[in-house]
């Protein structure tokens, strides 16, 4: 009999030093430009030296944004058509191409696709930063090695919604920037830019491959069938 040892979940805040501080800036895209666009595509590159509290790879199972510290009340809305991949890119902070094929790694997954409901409680301090409460869990997992290059997130709004504004930064020495389209999710290329949304990444260790269930030796089988057998004819006898 095998147990497989549980896999204890980690959390990991982007840029690591606003994990209880207020980023700089606040930002609607991709999910809340509702009112400016109809629909969006928005790429945000992530630096691999913030995830080093990885020692080996794991699966991002849910990411996680927080409200700006100016939106007050709670909210939640469902987008309609939501596509959310991620990949390891060679693009780092701050060179993303404006071309967004370029930014794309060769581990390129969808992890959500279809409808999507983002809400907050509005929780945590009045002047921030607010709880990580607006939460999208994957259907998919994607297997991050912070060794093999930076993670690039890769959002598609096809129907995009409104949403108060989300907690981000904006610097030209932070670990995180974007590019994204100005009028629709179908462009090619769009405009880059220094800032980036403020974002929880939820990981979990890859589970232990299943040990092989051991076999008894053939020798070994021959003998417990004769003593099956043995047994059958001793009741019969009886």
């Amino acid at each position: 009999l095998f147990i497989a040892a549980p896999a204890f979940a980690a959390t990991i805040v982007v840029p690591n030093d606003l994990a209880t501080a207020e980023g700089n800036y606040n930002n609607l895209a991709p999910f809340g430009v509702g009112i400016a666009v109809p629909s969006m595509r928005y790429q945000q590159v992530f630096a691999a030296s913030d995830f080093g509290a990885l020692s080996t790879p794991e699966l991002i199972s849910q990411i996680s944004f927080r409200r700006d510290y100016g939106a007050v009340s709670p909210f939640s809305t469902t987008l309609t058509n939501v596509q959310i991949n991620l990949s390891t890119t060679l693009a780092a902070p701050h060179g993303l191409s404006s071309t967004f094929a370029i930014n794309i790694g060769g581990d390129d997954t969808v992890v959500l696709s279809g409808a999507l409901t983002l809400s907050s409680a509005d929780s945590g301090p009045v002047g921030g930063p607010k709880d990580f409460d607006i939460i999208i869990n994957l259907q998919t997992p994607f297997l991050y090695d912070p060794s093999k290059g930076n993670l690039l997130l890769d959002v598609r709004v096809f129907d995009a919604g409104e949403t108060p504004t989300f907690d981000a930064v904006r610097s030209l020495s932070d670990p995180v920037s974007r590019v994204f389209s100005s009028s629709s999710v179908n462009d090619a290329s769009g405009v880059t830019a220094s800032s980036g949304l403020v974002a929880q990444f939820t990981t979990t260790p890859v589970p232990p491959s299943p040990k092989p269930v051991p076999t008894l030796p053939q020798w070994a089988l021959i003998l417990l069938m004769l003593g099956m057998v043995g047994i059958a004819f001793g009741r019969l006898r009886v």
